[in-house]
């Protein structure tokens, strides 16, 4: 992974988030090869290996005949779609969808994470590969958008997610999933809900 997109990263156990620290063992130029990103906070390591970072294990990678479903030419401008994507923000594709990471990437010219990728993902400058036990590790409010298959994502899990959402930022999960109390529910199909993460509120005096 590459040392710009290792920024973005945060420990994803429960305590207030501060940067990670790397200790890089292997690089070529500004990618990671071979590392770890250690938490200052609880001391938690997370291993980099082969350019992908590991917060869990993460269900193991499928088979390109695993994700047929959404295999389609249009794959990456109908994810792109949903997430109503634009330059230079950040996105983060679960499962399935993260095998659209490069295309979408290339196409608007934003950073994309692959989070537990069904299939091989390569890196690049804008794109970054994850591996996480169904956790988001990232800053709070640093996505504009989240995209999650139905790999084994409970509702909790999805929940908790809303955490690295920016306000006004978009979130599509499979119809079996609950819409979380932030989201508001904007569209929905026999497969996926889209929602847009609500704004804080704010309170208004009277002069």
């Amino acid at each position: 992974m590459f040392i710009e997109l290792i920024d973005g990263l945060r420990c994803t156990a429960d305590h207030p988030s501060i940067c990670l620290v790397a200790a890089i063992f292997e690089r070529e130029e500004r990618r990671v090869i071979e590392g770890t990103v250690g938490c200052p906070t609880c001391k938690l390591e997370y291993p980099i290996h082969g350019g992908v970072v590991s917060f869990g294990a993460g269900p193991q990678t499928g088979s390109a005949t695993e994700s047929d479903d959404l295999l389609d030419p249009d794959g990456a401008l109908r994810v792109g779609a949903f997430l109503a994507v634009t330059e230079g923000i950040t996105i983060a594709l679960v499962g399935k969808w993260g095998r659209y990471a490069p295309a979408v990437a290339d196409l608007v010219g934003l950073r994309a994470f692959a989070i537990n990728p069904s299939e091989t993902v390569i890196e690049s400058e804008r794109v970054g590969v994850l591996r996480s036990d169904n956790r988001l590790p990232f800053k709070a409010g640093s996505l504009r958008g989240v995209a999650i298959d139905g790999s084994g994502w409970l509702d909790a899990d999805v929940a908790q997610s809303t955490h690295a959402l920016a306000a006004g930022g978009r979130l599509v999960a499979p119809v079996s999933t609950a819409v979380p109390e932030d989201i508001e529910e904007i569209a929905r199909d026999d497969t996926y809900w889209v929602g847009e993460k609500r704004g804080a509120l704010v309170t208004l005096h009277r002069r």
